[in-house]
């Protein structure tokens, strides 16, 4: 299997390490890097307001193709710092009654676990199929039954890749009046297309190849009213209140950045590229299979990303730092308060993007055949 070529995509800065790590943070093109580098340069030339002010037109363009990739309306889309910093934006932002229940899959990712607890929110289990995606028709008995406050999902796993019905689930949450937030950090870039939601969220860094330190948050016309913001009343009358959920003081340089790695990605093709990144799961799945000592998580259904844990005992940690410090091969390793609900030990995980080949594989499975 050979490197996927498109405009723009293999001009990236050359490395000798193999990055295997696009759940933790794509490679940005040079394109983007001197999109954030020549931004900055201008704040120090002209002020940094006055930088932003210039770059108006590009950062509304960046709206516009956020907003389709979100499935959102223009006036939906805010930015903020991280995937995170949008989960915390929507829980202090919505009208959520204290003590509401949340429902979550077992996949839920834990630090959006803590950060409803945080909030006073109780989360409550959906039931799922014998590969943990969500089973649509306990569901809709569930909403019959005893509706929750709240329906949040994580669109792609980010310790297996584990794909969720979203568009399935929105449908029913619409049916019977049930709010639906999206975590999307790990489907944006990496899923050909998102499904409507009232909420939906993501970050430039991981499928997109973006910069570091930018994020999103989409949110659907129809939910607007439910936001309560502070600063409505000091928002210019044109805007939207999601717009108010912005920072002020914020990385714009990441954000102009950012409109050039989204518009590769569009210019590449979603469909292609999210086919392009199931071949290449498939690929590390089939290479890595045999390899001694290790098992996977589970069968990742689609995509890229694939979870591995050890059998003989081994520890992650050292052997994700032994990975980069004597083969050059950057992973991650998963810890098991990062998917509490599913995880009973550390895992491995591997994440390749599109110009991954199978040399690459090969040449993780041969170090990890050494542990």
């Amino acid at each position: 299997m050979s490197a996927l070529s498109w405009p723009g995509w293999q001009d990236r800065p050359n490395s000798a390490v193999v990055h295997l790590d696009a759940t933790a943070g794509g490679r940005s093109s040079l394109a983007t890097l001197a999109a954030v580098a020549d931004h900055a340069r201008l704040e120090a030339e002209v002020g940094v307001y006055v930088a932003e002010d210039r770059a108006s037109d590009v950062l509304a363009g960046l709206r516009t193709d956020l907003a389709g990739l979100l499935c959102v309306a223009d006036g939906g889309v805010a930015f903020v710092e991280s995937a995170t910093a949008a989960l915390d934006v929507l829980l202090g932002s919505w009208r959520l009654a204290g003590q509401g229940r949340v429902a979550v899959a077992p996949s839920e990712w834990g630090p959006n676990l803590e950060a409803f607890a945080a909030r006073g929110l109780v989360p409550e289990l959906l039931a799922v199929d014998g590969a943990g995606r969500l089973d649509l028709a306990a569901l809709e008995q569930r909403f019959a039954a005893d509706p929750p406050d709240l329906v949040h999902l994580v669109h792609v796993a980010a310790h297996r890749g584990l794909v969720q019905p979203v568009a399935e689930a929105g449908e029913l949450c619409r049916r019977h009046g049930v709010p639906l937030w999206v975590d999307a950090a790990q489907a944006v870039g990496h899923l050909s297309s998102l499904a409507g939601a009232n909420a939906v969220y993501g970050t430039s860094r991981k499928w997109l190849c973006g910069p570091r330190g930018v994020g999103f948050l989409g949110v659907d016309e129809g939910s607007w009213g439910e936001l309560s913001v502070p600063r409505a009343s000091r928002r210019p009358p044109s805007r939207s209140p999601v717009r108010a959920l912005e920072s002020a003081d914020a990385h714009v340089a990441g954000r102009v950045g950012l409109t050039v790695a989204v518009r590769e990605f569009l210019n590449a093709g979603p469909d292609r590229v999210a086919a392009r990144l199931d071949l290449v799961g498939e690929l590390c799945r089939e290479l890595l299979a045999g390899v001694d000592g290790w098992r996977f998580v589970t069968a990742a259904p689609a995509g890229a990303i694939t979870g591995m844990v050890p059998t003989n005992g081994q520890d992650v940690w050292s052997t994700r730092a032994r990975l980069i410090a004597d083969h050059g091969i950057v992973t991650s390793a998963v810890l098991l308060w990062r998917a509490p609900g599913e995880l009973t030990q550390p895992a491995l995980r591997v994440s390749p993007h599109v110009d991954c080949t199978s040399e690459d594989i090969r040449r993780l499975a041969g170090a990890l055949a050494e542990d």
